[in-house]
């Protein structure tokens, strides 16, 4: 297919022409993956978010009306898609300190429903450690597992303590972002 314009491009989408939707997305994808990933850090989320741009954008075509180009229909639509998905993990989060909160309250013995589900949470805390960089997950499981201090990890990893502080500032904030509401 020539080059198109955005205009002619979506025109073509809107006849329902999925070698245009392919143009389009191929056109596309990079700039807005980039825009996504700078805004959720896990490539996964990432990549669902921007395959929920697309696809918005497919079932929407004959409701859409683009003047000139596609670009800040595209954006928004992901700035949008980040806020849904910002606010799943949140509630995800949320749900998770309950949990965690119910277990710290001496007077309530927990059920073995309640133990699964901690048992869950720990794995889902420990998925997202998993995907930090590597010197934030190393700091964040020495100071929180390990019990070390920041003095024992910058040594340890041959860093500064500052840049220990600012390591375990970011994965608390990394998992807050997953886990809060």
């Amino acid at each position: 297919m020539k080059q198109l314009d955005d205009t002619e491009l979506f025109a073509r989408i809107q006849a329902d022409d999925r070698y245009a939707f392919s143009e389009l997305v191929n056109c596309y994808s990079d700039i807005l993956f980039r825009f996504i990933q700078r805004r959720v850090s896990c490539v996964e989320d990432s990549e669902d978010i921007l395959q929920e741009v697309f696809v918005s954008l497919w079932n929407q075509r004959h409701k859409i009306t683009i003047e000139i180009s596609l670009y800040p229909y595209l954006f928004k639509t992901a700035k949008y898609k980040i806020i849904d998905w910002t606010v799943h993990e949140q509630k995800k989060i949320a749900s998770a300190e309950k949990l965690l909160a119910s277990f710290q309250d001496a007077a309530i013995s927990p059920t073995s429903e309640d133990e699964l589900l901690a048992k869950e949470l720990a794995v889902l805390i420990d998925s997202e450690i998993d995907k930090m960089p590597s010197t934030m997950k190393s700091a964040f499981s020495l100071s929180r597992k390990e019990s070390m201090s920041i003095k024992d990890i910058a040594s340890e990893l041959a860093i500064s303590e500052q840049t220990v502080k600012n390591n375990i500032s970011l994965a608390l904030g990394w998992l807050k972002l997953r886990f809060k509401s």
